[in-house]
């Protein structure tokens, strides 16, 4: 497998896909990383994830929603004390599904650009572009969901609503894969071309096979043929 491009397209694909696990994982799997943080003025907080949340994450007196497809924002009337419901919202945190399947889309894009060869990187592009689209959404869908809940608490309670490390982490991946895309495609064509060089190379007599062809259509010097030695004598 050639060096250069094949093997930067390859990180740039495992890197996003770090990226979107980090993401996906976040409340309340691991409630340290959300995509939006709230808190209140007696210090609770409380972290917005993919398949849930969890409350009262500094005080320790909450805890965390069971994981699970779409969540209630007016829930959140439990952090800041505000009736808050929108069901539009309500069935937008189902389509936060679209980080697990970018997630999988970017590995599989990443495991056919390592052990693949020609056209297979030509599969593994058209995979980084539908892993881009689908981050892509993902990325619009948060911070259109998560901006309207930082927009509603702050604008309408004392607590105070904040971006979180999961969107960023959604925003560079959905960067990465966009960028993962061209270079494996021109993985592609440059690993491609160099067969069809090195093709051309040894039908022309280059390489090592241009120095055995030289060997062996080398005139013959020496000594001669015994028959030979004395057909130039006159007797």
């Amino acid at each position: 497998m050639a060096l250069g491009p094949i093997h930067c397209g390859s990180f740039l694909l495992l890197a996003a896909t770090v990226l979107l696990l980090v993401s996906t994982i976040s409340s309340p799997v691991i409630n340290n990383i959300s995509f939006l943080d709230v808190t209140t003025s007696n210090r609770a907080k409380a972290t917005f994830g993919v398949f849930g949340y969890c409350a009262n994450v500094r005080s320790g007196n909450g805890g965390c929603t069971p994981s699970q497809l779409g969540y209630h924002t007016a829930q959140i009337s439990r952090i800041t004390g505000w009736n808050y419901s929108n069901t539009h919202l309500d069935t937008l945190t189902k389509a936060l599904i679209l980080h697990p399947i970018a997630t999988g889309l970017a590995f599989l894009s990443f495991l056919i650009a390592l052990c693949s060869d020609h056209l297979g990187f030509l599969f593994a592009a058209m995979i980084a572009l539908l892993a881009f689209i689908v981050s892509l959404a993902a990325m619009v869908i948060d911070f259109v969901l998560f901006g309207i809940i930082k927009h509603e608490i702050n604008n309408n309670t004392s607590a105070r609503a904040s971006f979180s490390t999961a969107i960023w982490l959604t925003l560079a991946a959905t960067i990465i894969l966009f960028f993962s895309t061209f270079v494996v495609c021109f993985s592609c064509c440059t690993n491609r071309r160099r067969s069809r060089d090195r093709e051309v190379g040894y039908a022309s007599g280059g390489y090592v096979g241009n120095q055995m062809g030289q060997a062996d259509y080398a005139p013959a010097t020496g000594r001669q043929r015994f028959w030979n030695r004395n057909r130039g004598n006159v007797y």
